[in-house]
């Protein structure tokens, strides 16, 4: 069964946004929030979508790679390029 994800805030950050994030996961709700990056921001999307859309996928990604209770509660994306390098270019392809 896919997962849900449901990108539920957005709050402008310093540099950058932070989402709190739910993701439905074999009938248990889990939470996460979320920073994103600018940076990381325009590189993934050179600003064609809007963020969230951004933060769903990076979420697609992992899901595709690790299970829910994997992911970390409360992460920044770029986080993700340290155990999944592969992020910058497969990210641009999702979206």
């Amino acid at each position: 069964m896919p997962h849900l994800i449901h990108v539920k805030t957005e709050t402008q950050a310093q540099r950058g946004w932070t989402f709190a994030v739910e993701i439905l996961d074999d009938g248990q709700t889990r939470d996460y929030t979320v920073s994103l990056d600018w940076s990381d921001y325009d590189l993934w999307s050179h600003g064609r979508v809007a963020p969230e859309k951004v933060v769903e996928a990076a979420f697609r990604f992992l899901l595709q790679r690790e299970p829910a209770s994997a992911i970390l509660p409360k992460f920044d994306c770029a986080l993700i390029r340290r155990y999944f390098p592969e992020i910058d270019t497969q990210l641009k392809n999702m979206l």
